[in-house]
């Protein structure tokens, strides 16, 4: 109970401060954030689920490419479902832990095993979010000379460390004793595990990280067009908003999201990362706002009703263990 009340504290600190920033009235705000979800479409978000709930069908198949050993796609999008949902729940991003447990206790990988493929995956989604940041900077024309080359820096540094960590990972192998100390034996066991992904693999996964970071920066857009047929301000503003534009604005948020902040759900830092791309791209204080609490009430429901259908699948595949048992 302790630990919610200071999540809902955060997220409230978290949300004035951002609507003190931004020069915005808790009233203006308001009515910019109804005028929004107005615009909403059923046809729209009903494309923006599908493009999301594809996103995933791409998660599965990256943990099928990092565990070898047929294991079915359904129980592997059921286990992304629900990481994805504790991680957007839990504070300070403890979710993340919930993805090697599931993989032992329904699949019977090792935790170790479990682990390095959440690292190869971690680093596979921050490579493939600045090249697509790269991608809207270099074709929108925003930014200019100034922003492309730290962030061509920061592509350059992000391969180099994937292309690292095969032989990084066989190096520490090697020198981590497995026989002192559970937590040694499990980093060195961890480390084994990613130094044996071959490389034709690991740029399978990259394909797949490509392909699923696109959908979900898709989704991403189709909101932002469906909400800008909203009157007034809010809709001028967001009718501005091309997809390569959205692709350097919703990175912002993206790369928000990995900060371990102790939220109610993501609310604060979420809409904190979308005005602060929005508005870099030339989007209203109003709009952007407005658009982001609707971005995120929008995801957040389709996050909960993909990891509701995984909870729902796990129920199923564990009803015959409890009738024979």
């Amino acid at each position: 109970m302790k630990r919610f009340g200071l999540a809902l504290l955060a997220s409230v600190v978290v949300i004035g401060l951002l609507l003190g920033v931004s020069d915005l009235s808790s009233q203006s705000a308001t009515e910019g954030v109804l005028e929004a979800f107005a615009a909403l479409s059923p046809g729209l978000l009903a494309l923006t689920f599908a493009a999301y709930a594809a996103s995933y069908i791409g998660r599965a198949a990256r943990l099928s490419l990092l565990l070898p050993g047929h294991l079915p796609l359904l129980r592997l999008f059921s286990i992304s479902a629900r990481h994805n949902l504790f991680n957007l729940v839990l504070p300070l991003r403890s979710g993340e832990a919930s993805l090697p447990l599931m993989l032992r206790n329904e699949c019977g990988r090792p935790l170790a095993e479990g682990a390095a493929a959440l690292v190869v995956a971690r680093v596979l989604d921050l490579t493939s979010v600045c090249l697509f940041l790269l991608l809207g900077l270099a074709l929108s024309g925003l930014g200019g000379d100034q922003l492309r080359p730290p962030v061509l820096g920061l592509l350059v540094l992000l391969i180099c460390g994937a292309a690292a960590m095969r032989p990084m990972a066989r190096w520490l192998a090697q020198r981590l004793p497995d026989n002192k100390g559970k937590l040694t034996r499990f980093a060195s066991q961890t480390a084994t595990h990613l130094g044996e992904q071959p490389t034709s693999r690991l740029l399978a996964c990259l394909a797949v990280s490509l392909i699923t970071w696109l959908l979900t920066y898709c989704a991403c857009w189709l909101l932002v067009k469906d909400m800008a047929s909203a009157a007034g301000a809010t809709g001028t503003d967001l009718s501005q908003v091309t997809f390569l534009t959205s692709l350097v604005a919703s990175t912002c948020l993206h790369l928000v999201g990995i900060l371990p902040i102790n939220t109610m759900a993501g609310v604060g830092p979420w809409e904190a990362g979308w005005v602060a791309g929005y508005a870099f791209i030339g989007v209203g204080n109003e709009a952007a706002f407005a658009s982001a609490v609707v971005s995120h009430g929008a995801i957040f429901a389709m996050v909960s009703l993909l990891g509701g259908v995984g909870l729902a699948m796990r129920r199923r595949e564990s009803e015959p263990d409890r009738i024979d048992g």
